[in-house]
Parts: structure tokens; sequence; C-alpha cells
């Protein structure tokens, strides 16, 4: 709509003293007119006397307010005709009652969304709003700060249940409105609008399925669209899955499990040219278990159980092996869930056999390890019985790895159920005698990534139970005391590295964090803090570690490495009868890199390497965890500068 130019500017202009393209950029800030100040809110302009230079106006912050014409000018932004702010400082009281009344909540909202023009200058169109948005205009100017939680809560549930509004199903999605019949039409044009898969699941996610009840065409449109995606994509496999569920899902809803329903929604889908619907089954087809594993633990448990249950029919002859697999490495999310299913499909036997491998070996997950402890007086009780033995050590070396790889990651979990439940380290120890439970206390005892007062702990409650364990900690106490762990410069640097970025980065940040989420209130419920807590928790003992680790170090570069028999700091091959040939580099206790064959002289193969001349003969693995084999030793070689000097250094 074309406005005049207020009558001042206009003979200002027709006398030549000021350009019509300034008068026009001015009369923005002509009485009448509102303007929008970063700090005082919206105003409208009262009067101004050009001649002066002066505007008053009349701001929601500071009523009244004269100001330099230029500094408003420059300082304030225009609001254009027909933008919702001008209501709301026009009409606050009217604008309230509509927002806050039930049946004028959705309408009030609605005229929001409309006209939310663009206060940029020269930019004609209405914006989309974020929910960050809505509160940052609305929070107290028409909504009451204190009772903005309680009224966007109200206005969230209205929008929900009205097929005009589409609410985010992300953060950084906006509000929209659009032009739909009914709940069932809605979700069909969210659906085909959206980008990509993982977007159609959120958004299936977040709708009433029981809206497409009886909605034949509908649920036929929106299955045939579903079931080409399903088809066509070879990118988001695990939103695939997804999609193939909720899409089965539609299929109950629509029809409600009745027969005749049933053969109107096939009528439907006939119409639609779907004749063939893609099973779980089919699509798993396609997928090896070691693609399936970095990504199912993403999937709720119910929706993994599906997974699972038609593993079966996907795999006739090996689904227990691709289940086990899942298991073994799916991650923490998927382990209880792929037992459950083992042992409700009789697989108990089988998978026992491959754990007590992996224990015997010690090359299990951390997360597995978990599940064998939480359920050591439940569906694992006989597992652990059998290997109990072992079993501790197998802890100690999951969480002394996952140290040597670089920090608390992977196996964080696993010592915090170790310390947390007072039970565990006694439980691995009842049952067995006083020779048996040696190993595991040495071990422990021995370990390098457990605090002292930690280790201290753990070996107390075992006492319990053998008091005379107590001899090994007096018989190592001395020797412990003078041990030095001999270290690389590379993996000395690293480990000093991470010690002062916790120290003088990420420990200041988290304080900071805990400051800014303890602000926000309702602390047992505020997702952030308690985020915040666990993270200092971490960061707090990680330090703790590793100044004690860095205290206990001795770092070399190992030039006193002689090549005459194997020790630290030299590269041995090795060859078998049959020609295979292996190679390893023994480093410090830091160093261990299993996929080169770099491992720590700590570390039992490490020991065993040391030692030997050219032309001995050892048993080994020809991969790390493997079965062994009888080799010599071919060659010994100075371990590779890169491996042991930092990277400026090597």
């Amino acid at each position: 709509m074309v406005t005049r130019m207020h009558g001042d500017l206009e003979k200002l202009v027709k006398a030549g003293k000021i350009p019509a393209d300034f008068a026009t950029r001015l009369d923005k800030f002509s009485p009448a007119k509102y303007v929008m100040h970063p700090e005082w809110g919206v105003g409208k302009v009262e009067a101004w006397s050009l001649a002066k230079q002066l505007v008053k106006i009349n701001f929601e912050q500071k009523p009244h307010f004269v100001m330099g014409l230029k500094l408003a000018y420059n300082q304030l932004t225009a609001v254009p005709e027909g933008h919702f702010l001008i209501a709301c400082f026009d009409d606050a009281d009217g604008c309230r009652a509509k927002a806050e009344g039930k049946d004028t909540i959705l309408e009030f909202i609605a005229y929001v969304l409309e006209h939310n023009l663009s206060l940029r200058e020269g930019v004609d169109e209405v914006l989309e709003m974020e929910p960050e948005d809505l509160e940052k205009f609305l929070s107290g100017r028409v909504i009451p700060e204190e009772n903005w939680k309680s009224w966007w809560e109200k206005a969230r549930t209205a929008m929900k249940e009205d097929p005009r509004f589409r609410l985010p199903t992300k953060k950084g999605e906006t509000i929209r409105t659009r032009e739909a019949a009914s709940a069932a039409d809605a979700l069909l044009m969210d659906y085909t609008e959206a980008t990509s898969l993982e977007s159609c699941v959120r958004i299936l996610d977040q709708s009433h399925l029981e809206a497409l009840k009886g909605e034949y065409t509908i649920a036929a449109k929106l299955v045939k669209a579903m079931e080409d995606d399903i088809e066509r994509n070879r990118t988001e496999p695990q939103h695939v899955l997804e999609l193939i569920i909720i899409r089965d899902d539609i299929l109950e809803a629509t029809t409600e499990g009745k027969e005749d329903k049933q053969a109107e929604l096939d009528a439907a889908l006939t119409a639609e040219g779907v004749s063939t619907l893609t099973t779980l089954a089919d699509k798993l087809q396609t997928i090896t278990s070691e693609d399936l594993v970095t990504y199912i633990g993403e999937l709720t448990v119910s929706r993994q159980n599906k997974v699972y249950e038609a593993l079966p029919a996907a795999y006739p002859e090996s689904w227990m092996a691709y289940t086990t697999n899942i298991f073994l490495f799916g991650g923490a999310k998927a382990t209880v869930p792929a037992a459950d299913f083992i042992i409700a499909k009789g697989g108990k036997e089988q998978l026992f056999e491959d754990l007590i491998n992996g224990i015997s070996r010690q090359n299990l997950q951390p997360e597995v390890l978990i599940w064998i402890c939480r359920e050591r007086n439940g569906e694992a009780k006989e597992l652990v019985d059998k290997t109990k033995m072992a079993l501790g050590a197998a802890i100690i070396t999951a969480i002394e790895k996952d140290s040597a790889d670089g920090g608390p990651n992977k196996a964080l979990r696993l010592r915090n159920l170790l310390m947390d439940d007072k039970e565990l380290a006694p439980d691995l120890v009842t049952g067995i005698n006083e020779l048996e439970a040696r190993p595991f206390a040495k071990s422990l005892y021995d370990s390098s990534v457990l605090p002292d007062l930690d280790r201290n702990l753990l070996l107390a409650n075992m006492m319990k139970i053998h008091p005379s364990l107590q001899e090994v900690v007096l018989a190592r106490v001395q020797v412990k005391e003078k041990q030095s762990l001999y270290v690389s410069l590379r993996s000395y640097a690293a480990r000093k590295a991470e010690y002062e970025d916790i120290i003088n980065v990420r420990i200041p940040k988290n304080k900071h964090d805990l400051e800014i989420t303890r602000a926000e209130g309702d602390l047992r419920e505020n997702g952030g803090y308690q985020d915040a807590k666990a993270t200092r928790q971490v960061l707090m003992r990680r330090s703790e570690e590793l100044s004690r680790l860095l205290s206990q170090a001795e770092p070399t570069d190992f030039s006193g490495a002689t090549c005459e028999t194997t020790g630290m700091g030299t590269r041995v091959t090795f060859e078998s009868a049959k020609g295979q040939e292996v190679v390893y580099t023994i480093l410090g206790a830091w160093d261990s890199i299993p996929e080169q064959g770099v491992i720590p002289y700590t570390s039992k193969l490490g020991a065993r390497l040391i030692g030997h001349k050219v032309g001995d003969s050892v048993r080994l693995p020809i991969e790390i965890g493997g079965a062994q084999v009888k080799m010599t030793v071919t060659a010994i070689d100075p371990a590779p500068k890169e491996l042991i000097f930092p990277d400026a250094e090597a």
C-alpha cells in the first residue's frame, strides 16, 4: 500500500532543500510512525521538529522520550505498517486477552506468524518464526515473563492439535501455518515436503497416527510416498528401517486391524499403484551386520526389537551370528535388547561360548562386560560362575586399553560401574579360592588407570571375602612406590596437553556452564545443569588421574635401546614356518596402536616380546587377540622416530 510522505517533508522536497530519496527514508520516523529500539522496545513517534532536529517518541520502556533526529535515524529501526508489533503496542490488553483466551489463542498466534514483516529496509516479506522468536517478541510484551513457560506449553498443545499449524521437529526449524483440511491431510503435506528421511521420521514420530483412522485415500498416498523412499534411498539405511516400521504402524492405525477396513485400504493402495510392500526382512537382506552395528543403537528399543524379530526371516541360517555381532559391537544402547532377543530365541549357550572365548582373550568391548556384570546374578550367572578367574582381569584390561587409547571414553561407564557397584569386585572373587583370586587382585593393584583411593577401596572390599589378599598389597607396595612408567616423548606430550586442556580450558568452561544452567532454576529437571554436573565429575576424575600418571611417568626417546635384543624402543619382525610375517613395535606404557602393531612394554604381549634375539622362537598371535602361532625373530630394528617424538620434533 502506498502512503503519502509527511507534509513537512513534502514542503522541504518541493523547496529543494532535501533530496526526495532522503526524505523517503526520514519519513519512516515521522509522527504516527512506529520504530524499534534495541533496549527500549517498540515506540510510536508523537511529534518532531525538523528545524531543531528533535523527535519525541513514546517507547515501551521509555515513555515520551525526546532524542536527536540524527541519533534516532542511526539507532532506530522502522516498524513497517501491518507488523504484529504495532497491534501489540496499540492494544496490549486486547492482544493479551486473545493470547490467553482458550478460543482465541490460535487466532492470535496465526496473526503473529502472518504479520511478522521484515524489519530490514527495502525487504517486503513475512519472515518465518522459530519458538525462540515468539518468546523474544511476546514474553514481557504480551505474556508476563513469569507466565511464559506455562503459556507456551498451552500454545504448543493447541497448535499440535490443529492441522493449520506445523510445529518444528527439531531446533532451528520454524512454526508454519498451512491450508490443511484435516490432521491426516496435514501429515501427508508435511511428509511430502520433507527434504530428508531423517525429517520424514521426525514428522511421523511427532504426529498422531490415529488421525489416519478411516482415511484410506490419504493413508494410501502416504504409504506410496514412503514405499518410494524405502525403495530409492541408499544413503540413510537407519531411517529406511524406521520408515518400514512406522509404515506398518500406519497400516494398523488406518484399519484398526479389521478385515473390512483392510479391504478398503487395499483398494486405495491398488489405486495408488502399490501392489507389494518392502518388509524389514527384505531390507535387512541388503545390510551386513558390520554396517548395522554402526547405527542400530540409534533406534529405540522397541524398533530394535522389531529388527531382531525380522532377522530369522532375513537370514534363516545365520541370524544367530548376525545378532551376536550386534551384541558384541553395537554399543551401549544395542547390547541389552540384542542379548534379550538371543536368549529368548534359545541362543544362550552359543552366546556364552563366544563370551567365554572373548573373556579368555580379554578382547570384549566395555559395554559387553557391563552387561555381564549387571546380569551376574541373572541371565549371565552361569557365565560368570565359569569365568570368575578371568573376568576381573578382562575388566581391568578393557579399562587400561581405553586409557591407553587416549582417555576415558568407551570404558568410562565400565570403570564407574566397578566403583559404584560396591558388591561387584567382592562377587568376582566369591566362590573361588584365595590363590585363584590373587591374579585379579594383582592386576587391580598394579593398574595405573585407577586413582589410588578407588583402587584401595576395591581391594578393601575384596579382602572381606579373602582377608589374605592383604599380603598381595603389602608385598607389592614397596616395589610399586619405586616404579616409574617409561613413556615415549610423543605420548607424554599428548597426556600433558590433555591435562593442561582440562585444567585451563575445559574445567573453567564447565564452571561457566554450571553457573549459566544453575541460573535457569529447577535443578532436578534441568537437563543442562545435570549434564554439566556429570561432565564436571568426569573432568575432575580425569584430571586427578592424569596428574598422578604424569608425576609417575618418565618420558624417554629410547636412545639407549640396543638392537641386539628385543626391548623398549625396538621394532621386531617375526616370521612363521608358513611365511606369515608380523611386526611389533615395543614402546612406552602409554603407546598402544594395535592396528599398527604398536604395543606398550607393560602389556602382557609386550612383556613376552622383551629379551629375545634374532633366531629365537616365540608363540605369538598373527593379529592381536587372535590365535597364537610359533614365530621366529628375523629382525630387530630401532622404533620409527615418528612413533617416539611429538609431531613437531619427529
